[in-house]
């Protein structure tokens, strides 16, 4: 494993988050952060997070939702070593179980309606398109070839009848992304695009979806990230704790 670093950082409701992390291959992003910002989890929610990487995602809603449960599944070994460490470094040992599986074939091993909610952020590039990473763990991350995106909206048989799917996925895709949550009988329901600054357009979505609900969308507000000075917007600010 490469040399890494310990990383701190305060996030809204969460407090102080300490992630180690190494220099090169996989690292947390934005996406991820802002996506555990999105989440709504209610006390007492089981909750599932496939593709947990470091347990960045995981560790913040733990801290956030002290009354929860988790389960973080990271199928890289050196990434699910470092989960493991992570979540022991940051206290929650009775609230997050780690493991380590292949995500396409989680439903074999547990049980159907299991979990409250899922809270994902997949791989954002598709097979065959895009720059490849010679890190391994990168490709991972960033690539679907070893698990599409139709692979992690199955695991809504995971999820109890009215459970709730969160994800971040990039705008780009957005009509695609629509399309597969209705097909896996997932119905969004709260929706917020992510813009670098106000006059860009959105580069991430991230979405709210329940499962067997009825139609109906709220389209939040824009969530904008920079300033035009390049600064952190105000609402940004509040998510790091620095407002």
């Amino acid at each position: 494993m490469s040399a890494g670093t310990d990383d701190s950082i305060a996030l809204r409701g969460a407090g102080l988050v300490s992630i180690y992390q190494t220099k090169k291959g996989f690292r947390f992003t934005l996406d991820s952060l802002l996506l555990a910002d999105f989440c709504r989890i209610k006390s007492r929610d089981r909750v599932l997070e496939p593709g947990a990487g470091t347990g960045i995602i995981s560790i913040v809603l733990a801290k956030k939702f002290p009354s929860a449960r988790f389960v973080a599944d990271e199928i890289e070994p050196q990434l699910c070593n470092l989960l493991r460490r992570n979540v022991e470094r940051n206290g929650l040992l009775d609230a997050i179980t780690t493991i380590e599986r292949d995500l396409r074939y989680l439903r074999r091993s547990m049980a159907p309606e299991t979990f409250d909610a899922i809270v994902a952020n997949p791989p954002y590039v598709k097979q065959g398109t895009g720059k490849i990473s010679p890190s391994s763990e990168r490709q991972s991350a960033r690539h679907d070839q070893a698990a599409p995106l139709t692979a992690w909206l199955n695991l809504q048989c995971l999820l109890k009848n009215k459970g709730r799917y969160f994800l971040v996925f990039p705008a780009s895709r957005a009509a695609e992304l629509l399309s597969l949550l209705r097909e896996n009988n997932l119905e969004p329901k709260r929706l917020r695009s992510v813009h670098p600054f106000a006059d860009k357009p959105a580069s991430l979505l991230l979405i709210e979806s329940v499962k067997r609900a009825g139609i109906g969308l709220e389209i939040m507000p824009p969530l904008i990230v920079h300033e035009a000075d390049g600064r952190y917007a105000d609402e940004m600010r509040e998510i790091y704790g620095a407002s």
